[in-house]
């Protein structure tokens, strides 16, 4: 019995010894990537995209609050036996012009008129479009300069300045508020939001004298800017 046993063993390691041996598969080594080239001038214009994007949201809001204030300030007024109370045009009309707007078509393309609030053109239709940086720095627009904007059929956007409002010159010096916006102060301590393409085209730089153009008939807080004096 014993011999059986131990020829039994005996079989079993031999088989065990017999038995293939399958090599594991090895992943094949892959190289890390080549770290992406960082081009400097592109990220600070991408920057600047983002910073302007919050810009214009936030004048947006704005515009909206200064519009739900003036129609909260309507409804405290409001008198039943005086309907012409809960009439807030005129008040509107002071703040941001009664000048007739239009749309219309012409040429194969869509026109509105509309408002200029410092960012966006307030159109006849009562949308908002966004004014081109670049544009509005060249033309020096200040707030509620008439526009038309001219949408053609692939889409273009073609801005004109069609009714410029009476402007005013003040001497101010070019600031930078603590999120890194370009902001003019004058003598008086007032300050003015600017168009932030412009103070990069002209090189501007915190502490150089800046001369600027506001609404003369409206007290805005939205200002082009006329030329920069480098320090």
């Amino acid at each position: 019995m014993a011999e059986t046993q131990k020829t039994t063993s005996a079989a079993k390691t031999a088989a065990t010894e017999a038995k293939p041996v399958t090599a594991k598969a090895t992943k094949p080594v892959t190289k890390p990537a080549a770290a992406k080239k960082v081009d400097k001038e592109e990220l600070m214009k991408k920057h600047q995209q983002m910073v302007q994007f919050i810009q214009n949201v936030l004048s947006e809001m704005e515009s909206d609050i200064k519009r739900m204030h003036m129609i909260l300030n309507q409804l405290a007024k409001f008198d039943p036996e005086k309907p012409e109370t809960l009439d807030g045009q005129k008040e509107m009309d002071e703040t941001i012009g009664n000048q007739e707007l239009k749309t219309y078509n012409e040429e194969n393309a869509e026109v509105v008129e509309g408002k200029f609030d410092g960012y966006f053109m307030i159109g006849a239709d009562q949308k908002k479009y966004p004014v081109p940086l670049n544009y509005s720095s060249k033309t020096k627009l200040v707030p509620w300069d008439l526009l038309k904007l001219k949408i053609l059929e692939e889409g273009k956007f073609i801005y004109k300045l069609i009714q410029p409002v009476e402007r005013k010159h003040i001497r101010a010096i070019l600031s930078i508020t603590d999120d890194n916006k370009f902001v003019a102060l004058t003598d008086n301590g007032k300050s003015y939001f600017l168009n932030q393409a412009a103070v990069t085209f002209f090189k501007g730089k915190p502490g150089d004298e800046l001369y600027i153009l506001v609404n003369d008939k409206e007290d805005m807080s939205f200002a082009a800017i006329e030329a920069i004096i480098k320090k």
